[in-house]
């Protein structure tokens, strides 16, 4: 039922119009009318705006970010069809066979789980508690160094000891790099930009993390790549992520928490029994070992 709807809205993805119109589509998006109003009305049966709007969140994320004004059309033809052939089913009696009937309690129960566990979410999970547990994270987390390096990547030792000679003969760093480096970073001057130590090899990290702000190796560095010159351009505290950069991870782990927890509380108080293939009582203990 989907397949016209997802192939408009992967046309209007190609050509660019969720861009093109992005001011003019944002504007109509924050003046959508109520959800309850009426966008069609089948065999007297209602349709609601709330309808389309909850069909295009099952999409996939990439036509989600397609304003509702520019796939209307589409939507509105998708539930029209689906009520027309539900209305038909009905008048078959499918509602009353035992599989749809199975499958409509599955449904229900899905939608009943998603309901309690966003409810529950809401209530435990507030931009208070976010920002006191950024604020543990952060507390909790080691300060470190960032070095800002540049280097130059020779092929053997005797090239690496005749770049530093120029460089200490008054050669600029950076063009020496562009013009001898064998590294990807030649066309910029050798510069490898701020990282930490666990961010570059180990023999390399270690040289650099040695020197001060200024300084250039005064014999070239042996790695697995080649031979290196190295020149510290700064060095500083490494900062912490953001609150804004934090929170999204922030509060996936406190989602899963918070699941977990219900979980718990609800088997604590339930009297469940399980048993395995056979029909004999599932011992738990036996397979989380």
């Amino acid at each position: 039922m989907l397949v016209t709807l997802m192939r408009s809205a992967s046309l209007i993805a190609a050509i660019g119009i969720a861009v093109a119109a992005t001011t003019v589509t944002s504007r109509a998006q924050n003046q959508l009318p109520p959800e309850d109003t009426v966008v069609a009305v089948v065999n007297g049966s209602e349709v609601k705006l709330g309808e389309l709007m909850q069909l295009m969140q099952s999409l996939p994320e990439q036509y989600r970010q397609v304003p509702l004004p520019m796939l209307y059309p589409q939507l509105l033809d998708q539930v029209v069809s689906r009520k027309l052939m539900a209305e038909a089913a009905r008048k078959q009696n499918l509602q009353n066979d035992p599989d749809v009937k199975a499958r409509v309690a599955q449904l229900e129960e899905r939608v009943l789980q998603q309901s309690y566990l966003t409810k529950r979410v809401d209530e435990v999970i507030t931009e208070e508690k976010l920002r006191a547990a950024y604020d543990e994270q952060i507390a909790g987390s080691p300060t470190g160094v960032e070095v800002h390096a540049r280097h130059i990547l020779l092929e053997t030792e005797d090239a690496a000891k005749a770049v530093i000679e120029e460089i200490n003969g008054g050669g600029d760093f950076a063009e020496v790099a562009k013009a001898k480096s064998t590294g990807p970073s030649a066309s910029q001057g050798g510069d490898l930009g701020y990282f930490t130590k666990d961010q570059m090899v180990p023999e390399f990290a270690e040289a650099a993390f040695s020197m001060g702000k200024g300084d250039v190796s005064a014999a070239p560095v042996k790695t697995q790549f080649g031979w290196h010159v190295i020149k510290v351009e700064d060095r500083r505290e490494q900062a912490p992520p953001s609150f804004a950069d934090s929170v999204a991870e922030l509060r996936q782990s406190m989602i899963q928490d918070v699941i977990a927890g219900v979980v718990d509380d609800l088997r604590g108080a339930a009297e469940v029994k399980e048993f395995d293939l056979e029909g004999n009582p599932l011992d738990r203990s036996a397979t989380n070992q």
